[in-house]
């Protein structure tokens, strides 16, 4: 007969093997949520980082583009003449005299804009800029003579945009009248808009404008922006932009993150080609810039970055 084998009783863990087991199985879940504690929080680190880098990198592109355009009046190099109707009460030269392009404030008390700005964040810079850098869709299409208040085109205009005709004779700005596809570009007075313009018999244009000649007639619109560290939607601070072009201020945000803004401006001194920058353009010798110098500074959580950039004023390097 085969031997019988007899069925040996299963042993469970000792108390000590269960301990052993429960302490090494901490150690290994205790080393895995560190590593993607700290894995997480690098993670979270790099993602704020790239956030400033963009946003800074972002907010300062737009701010060079419009500073490398201050002043650019289209074809001419003459004063600007206002048809614009300067009398209004909604008129102010800091927002629409495209003959001083530029100017810089420490803080907004008893400026135009003082009590408009979204969520102004006291200590931090402001500054405006001005250009008519961005042409038209619309062209002159017809002859025009200096007591005209309507002008062909091809094309149309928004009514209510601030718009510049210009050629090498000279540069008129008004306020278009006429209705968006009209074919028209009106300089009336009234006309449903924020400002308007002035009688012809208070302000002929400038010149003639001739196109039948062969002449170069450029239409372009008026950029004109205050920029300032304000409330933003997502963050506490933001770049902000309040913008002047249809005779009404419109505010909106710009760039999240920005939570300051400190502003030079160059002038070149009387002993050479070096530039001297100050807070207020040397006491406002605001038609003497012709640099100017911006440092932001961006967060995002724990993180936060230094960003400055020095832009020269193109139409002022002659």
């Amino acid at each position: 007969m085969a031997a019988q084998v007899k069925n040996r009783p299963q042993r469970g863990f000792s108390l000590i093997e269960l301990m052993i087991a429960l302490v090494l199985g901490l150690f290994i879940i205790g080393g895995v949520l560190a590593v993607f504690i700290g894995s997480s929080a690098s993670f979270n680190s790099n993602e704020s980082l790239s956030r400033v880098q963009e946003n800074g990198r972002f907010a300062l592109e737009i701010l060079a583009e419009d500073l490398r355009n201050t002043g650019n009046k289209g074809l001419c190099w003459n004063s600007v003449v206002d048809v614009i109707n300067t009398a209004d009460s909604d008129y102010e030269a800091d927002a629409y005299d495209l003959n001083d392009p530029i100017k810089g404030w420490t803080d907004d008390a008893g400026t135009f804009f003082d009590g408009t700005l979204n969520g102004y964040k006291a200590g931090t810079d402001l500054f405006l800029v001005k250009h008519a850098a961005e042409t038209s869709d619309a062209s002159l299409s017809v002859d025009i003579v200096k007591t005209d208040t309507t002008f062909t085109i091809n094309g149309g205009v928004v009514s209510g945009a601030i718009m510049l005709l210009s050629d090498a004779a000279g540069c008129d700005l008004f306020q278009n009248t006429a209705a968006l596809n009209s074919s028209t570009m009106a300089r009336a007075t009234g006309g449903g808009v924020t400002i308007g313009n002035k009688t012809v018999a208070a302000q002929e244009l400038s010149h003639d404008y001739s196109v039948s000649s062969g002449n170069i007639v450029e239409i372009s619109k008026l950029s004109s922006t205050l920029y300032y560290i304000g409330s933003g939607t997502t963050t506490a601070n933001a770049l902000r932009g309040m913008s002047f072009d249809y005779g009404v201020a419109s505010d909106q945000e710009l760039v999240e993150g920005v939570t300051d803004m400190s502003v030079l401006y160059g002038i070149v001194s009387g002993a050479g080609p070096a530039l001297g920058y100050s807070a207020d353009a040397n006491g406002g010798n605001w038609d003497d810039v012709v640099a100017v110098r911006v440092t932001l500074i961006v967060e995002d959580g724990d993180i936060n970055q230094n960003f400055s950039t020095t832009v020269a004023l193109r139409n002022r390097l002659r």
